[in-house]
């Protein structure tokens, strides 16, 4: 009988995993969704408020016109985590004459926090992600700390970062300058 009690309380438990982990926002959001606009084929946003152009899907999500899907929707922890010379890369292997993708800055990625939502704390009318929750956790961000290593900032439920090695896995969401305006 408490072998079976505790089987169906876990099962009950599991069953209530997806529920609880859909985002949850405790008031306004701090970026209006007007503050971005969407770049060609959508799969990037330029960020009005801070001059910057960000890849919507982090890397290893797929954008479909509308969202973001995790390869492994199932997964724990979906999409790549990667080394941060790995990141490095994979904004490399990205970039062209036009566009020059790198690893953003721990303020610039701060910027797209949403203090009062978490599993993300994003605007997912921005960054819409499926699931939502995938696109939560730490990501590499190119700004060093004293000791030599790169700062992981996360874009989860604080707005913490921390100093970890190179070789840790983290996300990555790549970010660019625009192109100065063509002269007439």
């Amino acid at each position: 009988m408490f072998t079976s009690t505790r089987l169906v309380l876990a099962c009950a438990a599991f069953t209530c995993l997806p529920a609880l982990s859909s985002q949850q926002c405790e008031g306004p959001l701090k970026r209006n969704a007007a503050d971005f606009s969407a770049v060609g084929d959508g799969s990037q946003v330029f960020d009005k408020s801070n001059n910057l152009i960000w890849m919507r899907c982090i890397e290893d999500q797929t954008w479909n016109g509308s969202t973001c899907v995790a390869k492994d929707p199932d997964a724990v922890n979906p999409g790549p985590r990667v080394t941060y010379q790995q990141a490095k890369a994979l904004a490399a292997e990205k970039s062209t004459i036009d566009e020059r993708w790198r690893i953003p800055t721990r303020k610039e990625l701060l910027t797209l926090r949403e203090p009062n939502c978490y599993n993300p704390s994003q605007n997912l009318t921005v960054f819409p992600t499926k699931p939502a929750w995938s696109s939560d956790g730490a990501f590499w961000s190119s700004t060093p700390e004293a000791k030599g290593v790169s700062v992981v900032s996360a874009i989860g439920t604080s707005d913490a970062w921390a100093s970890t090695d190179e070789a840790n896995m983290n996300h990555v969401r790549l970010v660019r300058t625009p192109p100065p305006p063509q002269k007439k």
